[in-house]
């Protein structure tokens, strides 16, 4: 049996080399030419040195040759291409030889790990006395300019910012492919994907978008368990289509809402792996990324329980922001959200949500400010059920005025200020009297809903949780306007 030799490579800050530019267009376009580059460029190059690809997709490349020199010149010219495709890094591993499937995929795991933490030598870029840089992206040097956009005026673009615009008339031939034809079930009409963050903003009164960032749970285990080279072509190919359909199905039902346009709601910028980063809108945040987890693990569970011996899960979580925050800084937000949300998960083997809203410039809730509180208005980490229950509330008390929701959340935000005695003696009477005056069925509704997104076994209602007491109410009534449910049109509701 001739010898065989394992390789592996993964392209380096993939989110910012798709984040490296002003447009949304172009964001999307970079993913498309990622896609290509994995689906094309990568398995043209194998060919031509012998190689089999074992997986390439989402910048993440394995593939076995029959020659270890062959393995060598092919990564050679994959870190070249990369570079002038991209103008980034792209970091290898191995080749090292296959004497067990199974060892050699965690050995050149392992391997490109101590590669990614060592990082490659930096490479000078290309330099003259005299030059103009990109007007999108800001690092790059310019070769174009031009006018792009209706609503802009003449600028420079270097090579790639003008390969993302593009390529962005492509995604649905590669990238989106999958997930187009799942939203539209091939239908005759023609959607279209956002072109701008604007274009969802102005389906929402007040301007508001929200970005989705999800993240598969012990997936490191999941693909430890592939003992062969065709196991992990295989669970890699079904982990995508997997998050491919769960996010088609809550997007195919905003698309039975009437919002007089063909525009598909729902952006992906990236997914590969078991990642996942998107743009979806507001007014259904909640309940689509609610719908999107319980989906996954639908999905999921069909294809790996019986192989793998448990339930695997996904983290997510929702920023919840106006169209002009940068999509950038809601993915690093997201990233830090996903840190605590992930350790809940893992702890309690459940998938679970967080989400923040930023209100203006507003990135730090109040309720973070001050560590040594005993009270805190909202809370970190929310299973599907409880934000199932929540969105439940939201129904039950469609019909609380503005005004009282107001002044509910005044009085959380009071509580923070709160120990546990003046809760008792203070808080608890003004809430009641709060109640009172707003009369029934609705005052017995948000009685049901104190107790119910707190805890009711507790005197004062409240649950204790990571050293501090928390409440889910406040989170209800600052969410709002997002918590509607993927079969209501908020079209119909006016928003106070």
């Amino acid at each position: 049996m001739s010898e065989k030799y394992l390789f592996a490579a993964e392209a380096d800050k993939i989110q910012g080399l798709i984040f490296r530019s002003s447009r949304l267009r172009e964001v999307s376009g970079g993913s498309q030419m990622l896609e290509e580059f994995c689906k094309y460029t990568v398995e043209k190059l194998a060919r031509e040195f012998d190689g089999e690809v074992i997986i390439s997709s989402g910048g993440s490349i394995r593939i076995s040759f029959n020659n270890a020199e062959k393995a060598n010149e092919f990564g050679e010219y994959l870190v070249e291409l990369y570079r002038r495709k991209f103008d980034g890094t792209i970091t290898t591993a191995g080749p090292i030889k296959i004497t067990s499937e199974k060892e050699a995929l965690n050995k050149i795991q392992e391997e490109l790990r101590k590669e990614k933490q060592i990082g490659r030598v930096p490479f000078a870029t290309e330099q003259m006395p005299y030059m103009a840089i990109c007007g999108s992206c800001g690092v790059g040097i310019a070769k174009y300019y031009k006018k792009r956009y209706p609503d802009e005026d003449e600028n420079y673009f270097c090579a790639i910012c003008e390969e993302k615009f593009l390529a962005r008339d492509r995604i649905k031939e590669n990238f989106l492919k999958e997930f187009y034809c799942l939203v539209t079930d091939n239908s005759r009409q023609d959607f279209d994907f956002l072109q701008e963050v604007s274009d969802l903003g102005r389906l929402e009164a007040r301007n508001y978008v929200a970005y989705l960032i999800a993240d598969v749970n012990d997936m490191g285990i999941v693909f430890g368990s592939c003992d062969n080279f065709g196991r992990l072509t295989q669970l890699s190919n079904d982990l995508n289509n997997i998050l491919w359909r769960a996010l088609a199905e809550p997007t195919k039902q905003l698309l039975n809402i009437e919002t007089k346009t063909l525009l598909i709601p729902v952006l992906p910028l990236i997914l590969g792996g078991d990642d996942l980063f998107a743009l979806i809108p507001a007014q259904w945040a909640l309940d689509f990324t609610c719908c999107f987890c319980e989906k996954f693990e639908e999905y999921i569970q069909r294809v790996l329980k019986v192989e793998i011996g448990f339930q695997p899960t996904i983290s997510a979580a929702v920023i919840i922001c106006k169209a002009k925050f940068p999509y950038s800084v809601a993915h690093d937000l997201g990233g830090q959200m996903l840190k605590e949300t992930k350790k809940v998960a893992k702890e309690n083997k459940i998938s679970t949500i967080s989400f923040q809203i930023i209100s203006g410039n507003e990135i730090v809730k109040a309720s973070d400010k001050d560590k040594n509180q005993t009270f805190v208005a909202g809370y970190p980490v929310y299973s599907l059920e409880e934000i199932k229950k929540m969105l439940d509330y939201r129904k039950e008390l469609t019909n609380l005025s503005g005004r009282r929701r107001a002044q509910l959340q005044s009085m959380f935000f009071k509580a923070e200020e709160m120990n546990y005695e003046r809760m008792k003696e203070e808080w608890l009477p003004e809430l009641e009297h709060i109640v009172k005056r707003i009369g029934r069925p609705i005052g017995e509704k948000v009685v049901a809903a104190f107790k119910n997104l707190g805890n009711p076994e507790e005197e004062i209602c409240w649950k204790w949780f990571n050293g501090k007491y928390r409440h889910k109410f406040p989170d209800l009534l600052s969410a709002w306007n997002f918590s509607y449910g993927l079969d209501t049109n908020p079209y119909e509701e006016v928003i106070e």
